[in-house]
């Protein structure tokens, strides 16, 4: 019989000491892994490759949130949530997860929530629309909060990256390339879907396919045709498209 593993991740270790106890006793699955924080939950992902993923919501370095986002829908494993969330978020995570825990639980709710995984892994369909769906929900919460900051792979190791070091945002295809005084990272997102959860007091789109960071901007040139040059503090220069100047001057401080 195969058993279907599991990678539990949590930063409180009696939380992780719990899951991997009453996993024990389901022969459907076994123990992966674990992992105490997000970064380290990307990196055994990575690594081992797990069937299913028991996810606490909030956890140091990366949210549980961020580390789907980071995942990606064709890279995550089947996901249960293990959360003190209140009734509103737990509403997405019902219709959109395979399942989630309210802590505290207890075995029974436990046991329920792997049958859940087991009928969704015995299946075998890819369940992609399903994650994307929640990572939807989850760009939209909470309300009226922009985005910090983006999980990105140096090496072998996923990393936070602060928004506040990215200079500027250039669309790729379906990726975007985040440049930075350190250096460039390419992450699978559309422009257009990150550029909705950025600050737009911060980050303001230049050109169809540039958004900078005010704060790296050194000096605008005018150029011709109503475009202009941007100068940024590292030397580098971005096209000033004359049909988002007058947003980019309102918002830098200029009008007209």
């Amino acid at each position: 019989m195969t058993r279907f593993q599991v990678l539990v991740a949590d930063d409180e270790a009696p939380a992780r000491a719990k899951v991997k106890r009453l996993l024990a006793e389901d022969v459907r699955f076994a123990l992966a892994g674990e992992a105490a924080d997000g970064t380290q939950t990307l990196s055994q992902v990575s690594a081992l490759h797990p069937d299913l993923l028991v996810l606490d919501v909030q956890m140091p370095g990366l949210t549980g949130f961020e580390v789907l986002e980071a995942l990606g829908p064709e890279h995550c494993p089947a996901v249960i949530f293990s959360t003190a969330y209140d009734a509103f978020a737990l509403a997405a995570f019902e219709a959109q997860a395979v399942d989630y825990l309210l802590k505290p639980y207890d075995a029974e709710r436990f046991g329920r929530a792997l049958d859940k995984a087991h009928a969704v892994l015995r299946s075998g369909l890819p369940d992609t629309a399903r994650l994307q769906s929640l990572l939807a929900e989850l760009g939209r919460a909470p309300a009226g909060r922009p985005l910090e900051r983006l999980v990105v792979k140096v090496g072998e190791a996923w990393v936070p990256l602060p928004l506040a070091d990215v200079w500027r945002l250039s669309a790729e295809d379906k990726y975007v390339r985040l440049y930075t005084g350190q250096g460039e990272h390419l992450v699978r997102q559309t422009l257009r879907a990150l550029e909705e959860r950025l600050d737009p007091s911060r980050f303001v789109r230049v050109h169809r396919g540039d958004i900078v960071n005010l704060d790296a901007v050194a000096r605008l040139e005018p150029w011709s045709h109503g475009d202009g040059i941007l100068v940024l503090k590292d030397g580098s220069s971005v096209v000033l498209s004359r049909t988002w100047r007058e947003a980019f001057l309102r918002t830098w401080g200029l009008e007209g």
